[in-house]
């Protein structure tokens, strides 16, 4: 279990309450077995970890059921989130060709071949389809959720990926407010990349109760979308990798930086460990996603969350990274 509970957040107004930390599973399946994903999801789980995000699209339209695996028996110990938008790959024969391309290309990668992944990763991504973003398109996406998931209601529903242009049918919004009031939602929103959501925010604001995109960084004196209930992704791919390559760069300021918050930023774990706290720290009232498919990464995020210690690293941090 966490050396530290993790802290605790009032999931916007489902009534539910999970953890600030959550478990993002795009990692799930593609190039990994049932069984090796299961496991990810139990150290997660085991490290305290309580909020789950998933999508009918990852693990090339297995991760969803791998999931609902994971959750028999423990469904009222977790909140789930899964989205609309991004379809899962219809052909059997294409999901088998891509599983047959990317085993080989995680096992290359770790090798010292990272163009093989990129290139797998492209391949999985031509099979992907989007919705119409209809409320009978909706309907199916969400039974079929449910199935995967072997649930009755989800926490969150996400619109995945959507354009305020793709969210002009009312129709939509009548039917995911029924949802909400039958209880196979919790909660709905939007999950879409962070510059698609000014406009999202001014003309399909009734959609936007839950907004789930890139970690902005630190956050602006005002808060730019009051009232809605944030969960971030992606802090490491926003900003973590520019940021390795800069001290790589730099070796005195990484020794600079790493002698004044007592952590070798040399190592990029620790980096990632510190953004990810970093995100924790300058939005308390988010949910902030990470994935891993290393065990030992999943445990030491989930610690650090939990760490008081790490808190001040990030506030540290933030103030160093703030005059360079």
């Amino acid at each position: 279990m966490a050396k530290n509970p993790l802290p605790q957040i009032a999931l916007a107004d489902t009534g539910r309450t999970t953890t600030r930390l959550g478990f993002g599973c795009s990692g799930l399946m593609g190039g990994l077995s049932e069984s090796e994903s299961l496991r990810l999801l139990d150290t997660a789980y085991d490290a305290g970890i309580r909020h789950f995000d998933v999508a009918p699209s990852y693990g090339y339209g297995q991760a969803e059921g791998c999931l609902g695996k994971f959750l028999r028996g423990k469904r009222e110990q977790v909140t789930v989130t899964t989205k609309y938008g991004i379809l899962a790959p219809r052909h059997a024969s294409a999901l088998d060709w891509v599983r047959r391309g990317v085993r080989p290309a995680v096992h290359l990668a770790a090798r010292g071949v990272p163009s093989i992944r990129q290139r797998a990763a492209r391949m999985a991504a031509s099979l992907k389809s989007s919705a119409k973003f209809s409320a009978a398109g909706a309907e199916a996406a969400l039974m079929q959720s449910l199935r995967a998931l072997g649930t009755d209601a989800v926490d969150v529903w996400l619109l995945h990926e959507a354009t305020a242009e793709e969210l002009a049918d009312p129709a939509l919004l009548d039917f995911l407010q029924e949802q909400v009031r039958l209880g196979r939602i919790g909660a709905f929103g939007v999950g879409s990349a962070a510059e698609k959501i000014p406009a999202l925010w001014r003309e399909r604001k009734p959609y936007c109760r839950m907004l789930q995109f890139d970690w902005p960084g630190w956050p602006q004196a005002e808060p730019e979308y009051p009232g809605a209930f944030r969960i971030h992704h992606r802090v490491w791919n926003g900003q973590g990798a520019q940021l390795a390559a800069r001290l790589e760069r730099d070796a005195v300021l990484r020794r600079q930086w790493s002698e004044a918050i007592q952590l070798d930023l040399g190592r990029r774990e620790n980096l990632a460990t510190l953004l990810l706290n970093c995100a924790l720290v300058a939005h308390l009232g988010a949910i902030v996603l990470f994935s891993s498919r290393t065990p030992a990464h999943i445990l030491a995020n989930a610690r650090s969350a939990g760490d008081p210690g790490w808190s001040l690293r990030a506030e540290c941090f933030h103030q160093l990274s703030s005059v360079r």
